[in-house]
């Protein structure tokens, strides 16, 4: 199977943030995005979303528990190689998988030798800390980039793909979750008002807060959160980054 994801423009739900801002943002988010695919009954599927890290040497695969429900097991999946339209198969990467128990995160190691040179042409992972990272965010603005089902088709084989990514305010959560407003309608950045597309497909992807404004564009993004369930017109809620830290410490050994 082919695989194509196809430029987007981002939704801007109740942020404010400056249209050149995003735009950068955007770009710079392409490269870290991932959807993993599962194979059903030899033609593989959109499943999740996801993102690669790298933590002491280990290369990371961070996405939700529950993408593994209904009996998914890691060698039905599949990552796309970046716009090279080919898949590469976790089981030819010798994959090892570790789920929070009491959170909806998961993490896959993917051996680093093997991974590194097919992987890191196309994706490039974010590092990692797993000791004393452990705080929460304090920016006023949010960034969920994924891949909504509702956002792909398949034509003559081939999957072609649009991620989502949208901006938007962080809200208070009684729990140490991270939270952001969702709406069914948001401004696209340049400045056309569209339906926000339900999110089933984006669970897994890293939640990212934007902080250290210093220019127009310039920015520093920091993983705040796994994105796992969400709310048409309320939320949408992310499991905090502490949990994906535990699980990953478990596989390198921390």
């Amino acid at each position: 199977m082919a695989w194509q994801s196809v430029p987007t423009v981002a939704l801007d739900v109740d942020s404010g943030i400056a249209p050149a801002r995003a735009h950068a943002i955007t770009e710079a988010l392409y490269r870290r995005i991932i959807a993993l695919l599962v194979n059903r009954r030899g033609r593989a599927e959109p499943l999740a979303s996801a993102c690669l890290y790298w933590s002491d040497g280990h290369l990371i695969l961070l996405t939700c528990r529950h993408v593994f429900d209904d009996g998914v097991s890691l060698g039905d999946l599949a990552l796309p190689l970046g716009d090279s339209g080919r898949l590469i198969a976790l089981h030819a990467l010798r994959a090892r998988f570790v789920e929070h128990p009491g959170h909806d995160v998961a993490a896959i190691d993917l051996c680093p030798v093997r991974a590194r040179d097919a992987l890191q042409r196309h994706w490039f992972p974010v590092p990692l800390y797993v000791a004393n990272k452990a705080r929460r965010p304090t920016s006023d603005r949010l960034v969920i980039a994924g891949y909504p089902y509702a956002q792909m088709r398949r034509i003559d084989g081939a999957v072609y793909a649009r991620p989502l990514v949208f901006f938007a305010r962080p809200m208070a959560s009684p729990v140490a979750d991270v939270r952001a407003g969702y709406a069914r309608t948001a401004m696209r950045i340049d400045g056309v008002l569209v339906h926000a597309p339900a999110l089933d497909g984006v669970s897994g992807a890293t939640v990212w807060s934007i902080e250290d404004e210093r220019q127009d564009v310039e920015c520093l993004l920091w993983p705040a959160g796994v994105q796992c369930a969400f709310k048409h017109d309320e939320y949408v809620r992310g499991e905090p980054m502490a949990a994906a830290r535990e699980v990953v410490a478990r596989l390198v050994g921390r």
